[in-house]
């Protein structure tokens, strides 16, 4: 079996790896705040209540990743899901043990960003 295109089916590969993550994370988020309240950084929840930031972090992360499964602009979508996740680790490091995964589909979303991006 020859693959026509290994540079369309790899992106699609990536698209649809780093869009289920982020489809979870909103769905189990929505329906279990209490497991997800945590990972909210201290500083964010004086500011703003948490069941709001939990609900915009979810349709975020829903958007992304509907984002990321229609092939439209994958650049920038996976810029964006590489921006998410660094700041996702950033402010989670303690937690490095829960993370850690986090990192690989960061790491998953700028190989995509490389796979888009054109050198002019």
């Amino acid at each position: 079996m020859k693959i026509k295109d290994p540079v369309k089916l790899a992106s699609f590969f990536l698209r649809v790896g780093l869009a289920i993550p982020f489809l979870y994370a909103a769905i189990s988020a929505t329906l279990q705040p209490e497991a997800w309240v945590g990972f909210i950084p201290f500083f964010l929840r004086n500011l703003v209540p948490e069941s709001l930031l939990l609900g915009a972090h979810s349709l975020l992360n829903v958007i992304l990743a509907l984002w990321l499964l229609s092939g439209w602009k994958t650049k920038y979508a996976a810029g964006l899901a590489t921006l998410a996740l660094a700041v996702i680790i950033v402010v989670n490091l303690v937690a490095l043990d829960i993370i850690f995964r986090d990192i690989g589909l960061m790491l998953a979303a700028l190989s995509l960003y490389v796979l888009h991006h054109k050198v002019k």
